[in-house]
């Protein structure tokens, strides 16, 4: 008994042909049950009549494709990959094959090559339940603003922190940089991200040491010194309570991990100065293109900052009490204040201690600036007793004509007395 293997679409057309074929319903009715057009109906009927069964079954199936890749053209290409670009995803390598190599050929095909090749696995993604949140509407309204410690130079430099501000309406990658995830590194890149487009309405960050303080501050009223900068300014942050919460800027990361990983390993830069400088000219334009999307609204919430010293705000502050010498101890060094200043300043006075970005410091009290200079530190003095010399003492003798030796007693043994 010959058999057939169809699916059940197919299947399901059979009983409609056989009523057809027995005259039982018309054409134009099997066309609105199995929704085909008449004309459909006749040519399929016509070849059931004449093979039966075998008619419904799709007349391609089991044939390779008139548009597959030639063979030889297939494993050139795997070659290709396997010896050039080992670890890179099908997405990612057909891009490069078209880009260095002139090759086209689709991310589908190009899977399935590398699969059968052994050179990339199939990845099973379980799903998640997560509540969906709609995209801000202006550009400029939500920057999610995080950091990634990643090996992104692989071996030829040591780990590094890649900072990244992502547009919550667009997904535009509005500024990329490689800085330490500190203080004073985040507020640099901050303060260049301000000074290219202005200031977004909030920060969407996460709730790390720089961002918030997170011990013994339960009422929350003791800030970071970049919140107090952006405050400053005007600006916001708003904390994610969970990874997931900031996801465009972490799913930002993974697809940054792949890509720029291997964009830097091609060009052959290990330094954070030469990839910095890539990013800007060639890397942020080219991504942009591909990913970003255009945003409900036209408006553009960034505000252009006037009247505003970003180098004064956007520094490290903290206090120092002024000794009764006019000295400063900040960071294990001493620091004179100078004797003329421009204000009057006292021992025990609260200095501000500032910080700024490339690490100069400088004093100053209200609003004032204030002369110093650095000086060595100070070494104690101890207090040294004064030893008298040891000096040996003679029994004392009195002299000849001393009025002791001129008094006369009368010595009388015990047990006798003198009668006068």
């Amino acid at each position: 008994m010959e058999t057939f293997q169809m699916n059940s679409k197919e299947a399901n057309q059979i009983s409609v042909f056989k009523k057809l074929q027995n005259r039982e319903i018309k054409q134009k009715e099997a066309g609105m049950i199995l929704g085909l057009s008449t004309r459909q109906i006749k040519r399929k009927l016509k070849m059931f009549r004449r093979f039966g069964v075998q008619a419904l079954i799709h007349s391609s199936r089991g044939r390779p494709s008139n548009n597959r890749i030639d063979s030889v053209i297939r494993e050139n290409i795997v070659c290709l990959i396997e010896n050039k670009y080992p670890d890179f995803g099908p997405t990612l390598a057909a891009e490069k094959l078209q880009e260095n190599h002139n090759l086209a050929i689709s991310r589908e095909t190009l899977r399935k090559a590398m699969i059968s090749a052994g050179l990339w696995k199939a990845k099973k993604k379980k799903p998640t339940h997560r509540q969906w949140r709609e995209r801000k509407e202006c550009f400029g309204e939500l920057i999610q603003l995080d950091g990634s410690d990643h090996n992104w130079f692989e071996t030829r430099a040591p780990r590094s922190t890649l900072l990244a501000f992502i547009d919550d309406a667009t997904s535009r990658l509005v500024h990329l940089e490689f800085a330490p995830e500190t203080t004073i590194g985040v507020m640099g890149a901050t303060k260049r991200y301000i000074q290219k487009y202005g200031l977004p309405h909030e920060f969407y960050v996460d709730r790390g040491k720089v961002f918030k303080v997170n011990l013994n501050n339960e009422e929350e009223d003791k800030i970071t010194q970049y919140r107090r900068a952006v405050e400053e300014l005007g600006g916001k942050l708003v904390y994610a309570r969970s990874p997931q919460a900031k996801g465009r800027v972490e799913r930002l990361f993974g697809t940054l991990q792949d890509r720029l990983v291997k964009e830097l390993r091609l060009r052959g830069i290990s330094t954070a100065i030469e990839a910095n400088e890539f990013i800007q000219k060639e890397f942020l334009p080219f991504f942009n293109g591909k990913f970003a999307v255009e945003p409900k609204s036209k408006t553009d919430l960034h505000r252009r900052i006037e009247g505003y010293n970003l180098a004064e705000i956007f520094t490290v502050r903290e206090t120092r009490i002024l000794t009764c010498d006019f000295t400063i101890r900040y960071r294990n060094k001493w620091y004179q204040l100078e004797k003329k200043q421009k204000t009057l300043i006292f021992p025990k006075n609260e200095i501000i201690v500032k910080t700024n970005l490339d690490g100069k410091v400088c004093f100053s009290i209200r609003k004032t600036n204030l002369f110093f200079h650095e000086i060595d530190k100070p070494t104690k003095t101890e207090n040294v007793k004064s030893i008298k010399p040891i000096i040996e003492k003679t029994p004392w003798k009195p002299a000849a004509n001393h009025p002791w030796r001129n008094y006369k007693v009368n010595y009388q043994p015990k047990g006798t007395f003198l009668l006068c």
